[in-house]
């Protein structure tokens, strides 16, 4: 739980008074109750050392005065009519994610702390959600990007109807499963949903174009994380004509694409906000389109290299429909390898499907950092905080 809510308590200063402003929306707060931090609880108590590990917060109320409700009847009677009670409360969160596809990836700031992608920085780069079988390897022994549904199962076509859904059923608690193996042509079925091809899945979204990869990635396909360098000059001169709009300078290929949508947003370099709302984050610019102009090609009407338009009905959730949730491991530290349950430890990331998953090689899924998906930016992140005791 972040400790900025109720306060600056650290592993050592544990039981720090809580001043009556520091609890939003809460009276007759004692400035002698005491709060302490843990990491873990079970089989003992861990303190926290900082935000980052904060999981359970213990709330301990200094003693105080309760008039008994029937306190009036008993005026005629003997006994007390109040008592001094005492309360104490251990609570945790137990966050959980709906309508997310069975993906995960290895952290890349297990390697290098500046690769955390929930850094605004590294918004914009590209990775590959599941290396292409050639080229590229696997995320983990016997794990190429897939997860098992929340209800276990690890079977090709599950996984592909959940990645070609919509809205995925159930919902991802703390802990997934993982589901090994590679499964190519059902997971490049399920992706490919959103991309209008001949002879696939219903439901593509609003604008199919692929975008280019980044420069490192095209150039070694055994590179899993890009730097957000792509060729935005040479694919707007392609599909548009012309240079890019001002407003679109090093742009990211998720803004082209709201851009090509004629969707209102704000950027802040490769950042994100929209729908960008009455008040701009600081540091942020609005980008309003005066016309959507999504690329068409009536020579390849059916080829996402070339024309965006999709022939058949757009799917219910629109633009989103490119974007998807993936769950972030610590395959290092947690050993991940096989099928078994691993912690997310509330970390999933936001991405955008860049292009559709080729033949050749075949069953890469190439994704574009959003952002780090909390409680507040999605809606289908539930924080469910749970009273332990």
């Amino acid at each position: 739980m972040p400790r900025a809510k109720l306060g600056t308590a650290s592993s050592t200063d544990h039981g720090k008074s809580c001043p009556s402003e520091c609890v939003n929306g809460l009276t007759q707060v004692n400035i002698n109750d005491r709060w302490y931090y843990y990491s873990e609880i079970d089989p003992g108590l861990v303190p926290a050392a900082g935000d980052e590990d904060s999981a359970f917060i213990d709330v301990e109320l200094v003693p105080r005065r309760v008039d008994y409700v029937l306190a009036p009847l008993l005026d005629k009677l003997a006994g007390p009519k109040n008592a001094t009670l005492q309360a104490n409360a251990m609570a945790g969160s137990k966050p959980f994610i709906c309508h997310t596809p069975p993906l995960m990836i290895c952290d890349p700031a297990e390697s290098d702390p500046a690769l955390d992608l929930a850094l605004p920085a590294n918004a914009g780069r590209q990775i590959q959600l599941k290396p292409p079988q050639s080229g590229g390897g696997a995320w983990a022994p016997g794990n190429y990007g897939l997860l098992a549904l929340p209800d276990g199962s690890i079977g090709a076509s599950d996984i592909e109807g959940a990645l070609a859904a919509i809205e995925p059923e159930d919902c991802y608690t703390l802990d997934v499963s993982t589901a090994p193996g590679v499964k190519t042509n059902k997971v490049q079925n399920g992706i490919n949903a959103r991309f209008d091809l001949p002879g696939g899945l219903p439901n593509p979204a609003p604008d199919v174009i692929n975008y280019p990869k980044d420069a490192e990635i095209a150039a070694d396909p055994s590179v899993v994380l890009g730097s957000g360098n792509w060729d935005l000059d040479a694919y707007w001169d392609a599909k548009h004509g012309g240079t890019p709009p001002t407003a679109l300078a090093g742009a990211s290929r998720y803004q082209v694409y709201l851009y090509e949508l004629g969707l209102e947003f704000a950027r802040n370099g490769r950042q994100t906000s929209y729908p960008a709302g009455a008040d701009l984050p600081a540091g942020f610019t609005l980008v309003s389109p005066a016309a959507a102009g999504v690329p068409e090609d009536p020579a390849n009407p059916d080829d996402p290299d070339y024309d965006g338009v999709p022939s058949q009905p757009v799917a219910a959730d629109g633009y989103a429909r490119r974007l998807v949730e993936v769950a972030v491991l610590q395959c290092v530290a947690d050993g991940v390898r096989g099928s078994h349950t691993y912690p997310t430890n509330g970390r999933y990331v936001e991405l955008f499907i860049t292009e559709a998953v080729d033949e050749e090689p075949a069953g890469g899924i190439y994704g574009e950092v959003v952002h780090e998906l909390t409680t507040v930016n999605d809606p289908d992140f539930h924080a469910n905080a749970r009273l332990v005791r």
